[in-house]
């Protein structure tokens, strides 16, 4: 029995998963400063979250609770980054994130993957 041509990595993930995905971006308008800022919502659809600090300041990003400089995951200025997926990393990426930077005017690139 032959095997069926994929011809895309979504065709992969629908194949290997039994579900379409989609991105959420999650940079758009966003200026993070120095009080917190919800940057993803709650969403149980969220399969995998990725956020790349471009700023010259260092960003603090929490699940659930407001971050700050001393209850958060430190994103190293200029590319500190954090990456997870639900198989690794159970529930994290549906939950609500918070982020607060060291300075004003702090930019990340961020999307999710969202079950369609």
């Amino acid at each position: 029995m032959p095997e069926d041509k994929v011809r895309s990595v979504y065709e992969l993930i629908a194949k290997k998963y039994g579900a379409e995905v989609s991105i959420e971006d999650l940079s758009l308008n966003l200026s993070i400063g120095a009080t917190d800022l919800i940057i993803a919502k709650n969403d149980p659809k969220a399969i995998a979250l990725v956020v790349i600090n471009l700023s010259a300041n260092v960003l603090y990003l929490r699940p659930v609770s407001p971050a700050s400089a001393t209850a958060g995951i430190r994103l190293a200025a200029a590319g500190g980054s954090l990456s997870m997926d639900w198989e690794s990393d159970f529930n994290l990426p549906s939950l609500e994130w918070h982020a607060l930077a060291s300075g004003v005017a702090s930019v990340i690139y961020g999307f999710r993957v969202i079950l369609r």
